[in-house]
C-alpha cells in the first residue's frame, strides 16, 4: 500500500481520528502542484474547491501550460476523498529568483485546533537545482531564510499550535524554520517532519537553536535513502521502506503504508547501499567550499548553455542538448576544465576506494 492506497481508504475526517505521520506526507506531496492562479496569498479555501478552480484554470490555459499528470491525479484523489476534501488551504506562495538563485514555495493547511506549514521541495526548474548544490558549501540557503519569513507571519496570523513539514529540501527547510524562527513562535510548534530532506552543517547542528527544537524533529528516510542522509542530523531517524531502489526511493510514492494502524512500514535501519552512497557523496561535502562553488558554479553553466530553463527542457532533445552541453565544455577556460575533471575524479577515487566494504562478502569454498 502506498499514500494513494492511504488516501482513498481513509475516510475517517480530522475530527473523527487524530492527524498521523501520513497525513504529513499527504500535504507535503500535495505541495508540489503548483497552486499559480489558483490560491493566493490572502484567501482560504477547501482542498476540494482548490480542485475545481484547477479544472476551469486548465480548461483557459490548457495551450499555454503543462501539469505533472502523476501529481494532478495526486490532487483529484486528494480533493475527492471524506478525510481531506473540506480541509482549507491558503497562503500559497511560489517564487522564482534566478539571480538569488532561489526556488521558494510553500502553503498551509487549516485542521481542527492547529496549522500545518507545508514547504515544497526541489521543483523542476535548473536554479532549484543550483541552489541544491549550494546547500553542500553555504550553511544558510535563500530559501531558507526566507521559510524563516514565511513561518512567522503564518504564526502571527494564527494563534494556535503549529506542526511543519516538507518533503526533500521542503523537510530541509521545515527543520530550518523552526529553528531559526523567534521564540515566541517556537513554543507553539508540536511537530517538525522532515521526509527524506538533508541535514545541516556542525554549525547548525551544534547550536542551542537546534537542540530547543530537536526532540520536536521527526525524520523519516528510505531504507536506501541518498538525499536524507546528505549532510549532519541528531535527531533521531526513522527508516521507512520502499519498493524502489536507489535514488528512486526519494519518491514519496514508492513508500509502503500500513493503513490499518496510520503509519509507515518500518525498517530496522538503512542499508549497506545508502551507507556506502553517503560515504561517496562526503567526499564532496568536505572539500573545500571554494572547490565545490567553482565546480557547481561551472556545471550550472554548462547545463544552462542550451537554453532550458527545466530538467525537462534538457530532456526534450536530448541528441541537440548534448552536443551543446560538450561544445560548452569544450570553450571552458584551462584551469576550469581541469578543476571540474579533479572533482569528478576525487568522486570516482572515493568510490572506489569504498566499494569492497559495502558488497556482499564472497562464501569462502570449503575444501573436502
Amino acid at each position: 500500500m502506498n499514500i494513494f492506497d492511504y488516501v482513498e481508504r481513509n475516510t475517517k475526517t480530522f475530527e473523527e481520528a487524530s492527524f498521523n505521520e501520513i497525513d504529513n506526507l499527504v500535504f507535503s506531496r500535495l505541495a508540489y502542484f503548483k497552486f499559480d492562479g489558483i490560491l493566493a496569498f490572502d484567501e482560504k479555501t477547501s482542498i476540494s474547491e482548490a480542485y475545481h478552480r484547477f479544472l476551469f484554470f486548465k480548461k483557459m490555459n490548457a495551450e499555454n501550460i503543462s501539469f505533472d499528470r502523476k501529481t494532478v491525479k495526486f490532487f483529484e484523489k486528494v480533493a475527492k476523498s471524506k478525510r481531506f476534501k473540506d480541509v482549507l488551504i491558503g497562503n500559497y506562495v511560489n517564487v522564482i529568483n534566478v539571480l538569488l538563485e532561489k526556488q521558494f514555495s510553500a502553503l498551509t493547511f487549516y485542521l481542527p485546533g492547529f496549522i500545518y506549514v507545508c514547504f515544497r521541495g526541489t521543483d523542476e526548474t535548473l536554479v532549484a537545482l543550483k541552489e541544491d548544490f549550494n546547500m553542500t558549501y553555504m550553511v544558510h540557503i535563500p530559501s531558507q531564510k526566507e521559510s524563516v519569513k514565511y513561518l512567522e507571519n503564518i504564526a502571527k496570523r494564527n494563534r494556535c499550535n503549529v506542526m511543519i513539514g516538507g518533503h526533500s529540501k521542503g523537510g530541509n527547510l521545515a527543520m530550518y524554520s523552526a529553528i531559526f524562527c523567534k521564540n515566541k513562535y517556537k513554543k507553539r510548534i508540536v511537530a517538525v517532519y522532515n521526509n527524506d530532506g538533508p541535514g545541516f552543517f556542525n554549525e547548525i547542528i551544534e547550536s542551542k537553536k537546534y537542540r530547543q527544537i530537536l526532540d520536536k524533529i521527526y525524520t523519516y528516510v528510505p531504507q536506501t535513502s541518498i538525499i536524507g542522509m546528505l549532510l549532519y542530523h541528531r535527531e533521531k531517524i526513522i527508516v521507512i521502506k520502499s519498493n524502489r531502489s536507489l535514488i528512486m526511493q526519494h519518491d514519496p510514492d514508492s513508500w509502503k503504508i500500513d493503513i490499518v494502524n496510520c503509519q509507515f512500514v518500518r525498517m530496522r535501519s538503512i542499508n549497506k547501499k545508502s551507507q556506502y552512497i553517503d560515504k561517496v557523496m562526503s567526499s564532496l561535502v568536505l572539500m573545500s567550499d571554494e572547490r565545490k562553488k567553482q565546480f557547481f558554479e561551472i556545471l550550472y553553466q554548462i547545463l544552462t548553455s542550451t537554453g532550458a530553463r527545466t530538467v525537462k527542457d534538457l530532456s526534450k532533445e536530448k541528441i541537440k542538448n548534448i552536443k551543446e552541453l560538450l561544445a560548452h565544455y569544450r570553450k571552458l577556460n584551462p584551469e576550469d576544465k581541469m578543476l571540474f575533471i579533479s572533482v569528478w575524479k576525487e568522486i570516482i577515487r572515493v568510490a572506489r576506494l569504498n566499494i569492497s566494504s559495502y558488497l556482499p562478502k564472497k562464501k569462502e569454498k570449503v575444501s573436502r
